[in-house]
């Protein structure tokens, strides 16, 4: 299920795969682009109703990219940047309203405006077989790891590792859903959070 505006902005869909009509694609020059970025759907994925895509002027911006592997299943109102590029593996399930954001604003001059600064990028990675809570947010740069879960209304700042699961704001790893990951891990990535998030407020 697509409609054909959309269709001729998505560079390849796979077998089986679900687009509902009111999924939005922001995306402008993407015609002149000829170096294998652009917007790719795998096999059995679900997009569901109003999903919001937004890769901006792929001309000017050499980092915007969107790839989907197989069975990925989005659920609705969420808002995806692909403009520093947003990868997920295969068997993603993302929640409701989830906001990934690969790109954002500087705000280093504090006599300018922060819509007159530079827009920042970082690509964001979601592995194979990881599952983002409904209402979080992932920001730029961010790897999530295999089969980690990010508890609802989570806000991601740095990376999560494979199959931890992680909650709060800034998100904080409260187990690993796998053997030997124990609390040494747990405190280590804990303790680097606190560090930066330390930093950032002498700041």
């Amino acid at each position: 299920m697509i409609d054909e505006f959309d269709r001729n902005l998505i560079d390849a869909i796979g077998k089986e795969s679900i687009l509902y009509p009111s999924v939005e694609i922001l995306v402008e020059n993407k015609v002149a682009v000829r170096d294998g970025r652009g917007i790719f759907i795998g096999s059995g994925c679900c997009l569901y109703p109003r999903n919001r895509i937004v890769l901006g002027d792929m001309g000017a911006n050499k980092t915007a990219h969107f790839m989907l592997a197989d069975r990925v299943m989005i659920n609705s109102g969420c808002y995806l940047s692909g403009e520093g590029s947003l990868t997920m593996g295969d068997d993603v399930l993302i929640g409701p309203n989830t906001c990934i954001l690969s790109a954002g604003h500087a705000f280093t001059d504090p006599d300018k405006v922060i819509q007159k600064q530079p827009i920042t990028y970082g690509p964001v990675v979601i592995e194979k077989g990881a599952w983002i809570g409904a209402s979080s947010v992932v920001l730029q740069g961010v790897t999530i790891g295999e089969g980690a879960i990010i508890g609802a209304g989570a806000v991601v700042p740095r990376t999560i590792p494979p199959f931890a699961v992680a909650v709060g704001n800034p998100a904080r790893i409260i187990k690993f859903r796998k053997p030997g990951q124990g609390p040494e891990a747990i405190s280590m990535f804990n303790k680097i959070v606190r560090f930066f998030l330390k930093k950032s407020i002498l700041k």
